[in-house]
């Protein structure tokens, strides 16, 4: 098997967590790792053998890499994920896929051009938990999906002094950063979104971008979902909930226990039962699907598609809201 040789640029909080996982990776080296802080990338590179680099177009042009994995704030996206794909690498970048829709357009159209991959790093997908309960819907386990609810929420601590809440970088508040996965995850458990609407606020004065919204999704098939998103509420919650025409399914992201739990019951079942999860840990399962994706082990299975569709979908809300 050939040796993948991946570059990480962004070495920040997410960037942190993808490269303890890359190194988990059979056959795959950290060739080279990129972050605006000098001593940021001089550290990493030398933790694990990497060139390092503050600048990624020197990056880029210094070699050529399989995988480029971005995990950059999103203004950056669009730039980055087409020049990685012009030269030759697949792209693995970090949700919203872009700031805008338009840049997202723009990645996928250059990942068809160049016939390479690119996969919008929607990492609830892989997270053990939702994995059964993918499991039980395509099994028909729990009948028709008729609702869904998901909420992600708690305290953004000190968000106002991060580029977070900064619109010209990061495209939008809490829910192109958070609700985003909340929509994919609709559309990867319920279905295509047919029509979304919901309602904004900000209650950190400080503030340019929504800090707290509620969104009501239909499928195509006719099932509601509700989604709840915060960076304001210190008492906050994060949870999954499906249900069926003959069963349902909870998911407890808050539950001690990790990878984590989910508590279900089927239309032959007389009570609920509570299963905990055991193996890697959904970011771990998701570089792995990709790396496998590249070796052509399996088909690529959150594509740059996915990305552009969430970022449709908080475009249409954005635009009805005024912003």
């Amino acid at each position: 098997m050939a040796e993948l040789n991946v570059a990480i640029i962004g070495l920040g909080g997410i960037g942190a967590v993808h490269l303890q996982r890359w190194a988990n990776v059979s056959g795959a080296r950290i060739a080279a790792v990129c972050d605006v802080d000098a001593g940021t990338a001089t550290r990493v590179a030398t933790e694990f053998g990497a060139e390092g680099h503050t600048d990624w177009e020197s990056l880029l042009e210094a070699g050529r890499f399989d995988i480029v994995d971005i995990c950059t704030p999103p203004n950056l996206h669009r730039a980055l994920a087409v020049k990685a794909l012009e030269s030759g690498a697949h792209v693995l970048c970090e949700k919203p896929l872009a700031r805008t829709a338009k840049g997202a357009q723009d990645m996928v159209e250059a990942a068809e051009r160049t016939g390479r991959l690119l996969m919008t790093a929607f990492c609830h997908r892989f997270h053990p938990p939702i994995l059964f309960v993918k499991e039980l819907i395509d099994n028909d386990d729990l009948g028709r999906v008729v609702m869904f609810r998901n909420r992600f929420s708690g305290r953004f601590a000190g968000v106002e002094e991060k580029w977070f809440s900064r619109p010209e970088i990061s495209g939008g508040g809490a829910l192109l950063d958070t609700a985003v996965h909340s929509i994919d995850l609709f559309r990867h458990l319920v279905g295509e979104v047919k029509t979304a609407c919901g309602r904004l606020g900000t209650f950190n004065p400080r503030l340019e971008v929504e800090d707290s919204g509620a969104v009501v999704l239909e499928s195509e098939s006719g099932a509601i979902g509700v989604v709840e998103c915060s960076w304001a509420t210190p008492g906050g919650r994060n949870v999954v909930e499906v249900y069926g025409t003959a069963g349902a399914a909870i998911v407890d992201y808050d539950a001690n226990f990790d990878p984590g739990q989910v508590t279900f019951k089927t239309a032959d079942m007389p009570v609920w039962e509570t299963r905990q999860m055991t193996g890697p840990d959904r970011f771990q399962r998701e570089i792995l699907h990709f790396a496998d994706a590249v070796r052509g082990l399996q088909t690529l299975s959150v594509t740059g598609r996915d990305g552009l569709r969430a970022n449709e979908i908080i475009a249409e809300l954005y635009a009805a809201a005024g912003l």
